[in-house]
């Protein structure tokens, strides 16, 4: 939200030019996670998610942010510092509003007992064949490379109980169970997924915009700390983002290609039942001349 704020502001000509010049060049690092500003920034954004007051919020917000924006921003001056923070408000109510939307859009189409055994089967496969990838490539000895395994595995369930019937079902030892903490990255996902693929007819499969929304929840965000705070490794910063984005492009590819194959299986099921009907009336229709000839 930071960097996209930034992006609106620099792209914006009616602030001064030394001050977007300013906001280009400067490389948001984060805040750290200990610090009172994360902490501050976090109980606002919770309750904004909560309740979606936007004037509460922003009482709450310009109150505190704001007047201390240089501690949030640091190495901005106080003039772009504030002006990045009163657009970074904007941009976390915008989202929040959008987040809304997504989960009453989703919560109508709450996943069945098989749709849930699915995802857990999709999600195990997805880890699974990162894991694979990242073992069997050249540079597995990497540190990279070990650190995405790590993460990968802090995701897989070792012992695979009754609540994931699917896997243990069909797995003789090649499937992989899921973490509830990883059960929730691909169940936010699917949320996304299927608010992106409720209106039909659908053409074409947004995966970038589906990812990114992913990417961007919070719920998600959290749940996957979850599996890094598991990982036996230390985890880079560039590592964490790239495995988040590789497990959501991968699990969105799978759906899309389910969600495609389902609408063919439909369409050759509606095509047979209209033959079928087709041939029934024909056939009356002959037995009726039939009839209609004998003396």
């Amino acid at each position: 939200m930071i960097n996209e704020a930034k992006q609106r502001l620099t792209d914006n000509k009616v602030f001064p030019k030394n001050v977007r010049e300013e906001l280009r060049a400067y490389n948001f690092t984060g805040i750290s996670e200990e610090t009172e500003e994360f902490l501050n920034l976090q109980n606002i954004f919770k309750c904004l998610v909560k309740k979606t007051d936007a004037e509460k919020f922003y009482s709450m917000f310009y109150s505190t942010v704001p007047i201390k924006s240089t501690s949030y921003f640091a190495g901005l001056s106080r003039n772009a510092a504030t002006l990045l923070s009163t657009k970074l408000a904007d941009h976390m109510l915008s989202y929040s509003k959008k987040q809304e939307h997504t989960n009453s859009s989703a919560s109508s189409a709450k996943l069945t007992e098989k749709e849930m055994a699915g995802l857990q089967y999709i999600g195990g496969y997805v880890l699974n064949k990162l894991h694979h990838k990242h073992a069997q490539s050249k540079s597995s000895k990497l540190p990279e490379s070990q650190q995405a395994m790590s993460i990968l595995k802090a995701g897989r369930e070792e012992t695979v109980d009754a609540s994931q019937k699917l896997v243990s079902c069909l797995s003789r030892g090649g499937l992989w169970g899921i973490t509830k903490a990883a059960e929730k990255i691909f169940l936010q996902a699917e949320k996304y997924f299927r608010s992106s693929t409720c209106n039909g007819p659908i053409l074409k499969i947004n995966i970038e915009k589906i990812r990114s929304e992913s990417c961007s929840d919070l719920e998600i965000i959290a749940a996957y700390n979850t599996l890094l705070a598991n990982s036996e490794l230390r985890i880079d910063k560039h590592v964490a983002k790239d495995v988040l984005q590789s497990i959501l492009d991968l699990y969105i590819r799978v759906r899309s290609f389910s969600f495609a194959k389902d609408i063919v299986q439909r369409y050759k099921i509606q095509t047979k039942q209209l033959k079928d009907k087709a041939l029934r009336k024909e056939i009356s229709r002959a037995s009726n001349s039939e009839l209609e000839r004998q003396p």
